[in-house]
């Protein structure tokens, strides 16, 4: 659905992990498919993984005719309805996905400037704007949407060097905690090596705000037949996760 909203409150989630295969995707999907099964609000999820097909597999859009974030980096500043229109793709409940370019090369939309430019024009649109933004962003001297953003959710595997990382990853953008509104989030908490609890306490200096275990056949189920169908369950993961987003969404105060 793209009507412009007639009472407007956009939020923006912005979904980080602290390394490659943290399972920030997984979470920014499952997330943003919940909010549009259980709320109505009108939902997108702005994937920025450039050069990656995950969404893609995840929601099962194997033709190659979809339009992609690098199929506007010529017309950012002409951006209106009639190119976001062809830009989101719509599902039948009220989720709305924005996929990344596949082609590395295409990368000249990837700067401040023009991610700003497409939150603003988005906002008119969607309730909630679920980012999955790509770790690497945040490295200095790269992309700072604190105007734009509000609420973070960072997220790590429960090994040593992704919760090393995390604590780095946040301590970098959470200069101020009064400032933030951010989560943190340990996914697969129950996979091998992992730090335990105490250790975890030790290395972050922030809050765990959830704890997600690994599911194997949830994870076969998500790839297969997309986060949805994982709804249908009353199983650990799946209700660990519906909490938490039900607490973003909460925060989120609409």
């Amino acid at each position: 659905m793209m009507d412009k909203l007639s009472k407007r409150d956009p939020k923006v989630v912005l979904f980080s992990g602290s390394k490659g295969g943290c399972g920030c995707s997984f979470i920014a999907c499952c997330v943003s498919t919940y909010f549009a099964r259980e709320t109505e609000k009108n939902i997108l999820l702005l994937d920025l993984n450039m050069g990656k097909k995950d969404s893609r597999l995840i929601f099962n859009l194997t033709g190659d005719d979809y339009r992609d974030i690098g199929d506007i980096e010529e017309v950012i500043d002409e951006l209106d309805i009639s190119i976001l229109k062809k830009l989101v793709i719509n599902f039948d409940n009220s989720l709305n996905l924005i996929l990344p370019p596949i082609r590395m090369d295409r990368n000249k939309f990837f700067d401040k400037k023009n991610l700003e430019k497409l939150l603003d024009k988005l906002k008119n649109y969607f309730d909630i704007i679920c980012v999955d933004f790509p770790g690497y962003f945040f490295t200095p001297g790269s992309i700072n949407l604190k105007d734009f953003v509000d609420k973070y959710v960072f997220i790590s595997l429960p090994d040593l060097i992704s919760v090393n990382n995390l604590n780095l990853m946040v301590k970098s953008i959470i200069y101020d905690e009064y400032s933030y509104d951010y989560d943190i989030l340990i996914n697969k908490f129950n996979t091998r090596p992992a730090v335990p609890a105490t250790g975890l306490n030790s290395i972050l200096h922030y809050p765990i705000n959830a704890f997600i275990p690994y599911d194997r056949d949830i994870e076969f189920l998500m790839l297969n037949k997309g986060p949805d169908s994982i709804f249908n369950y009353n199983l650990r993961i799946v209700n660990n996760i519906s909490a938490f987003s039900k607490k973003i969404y909460e925060d989120l105060d609409l």
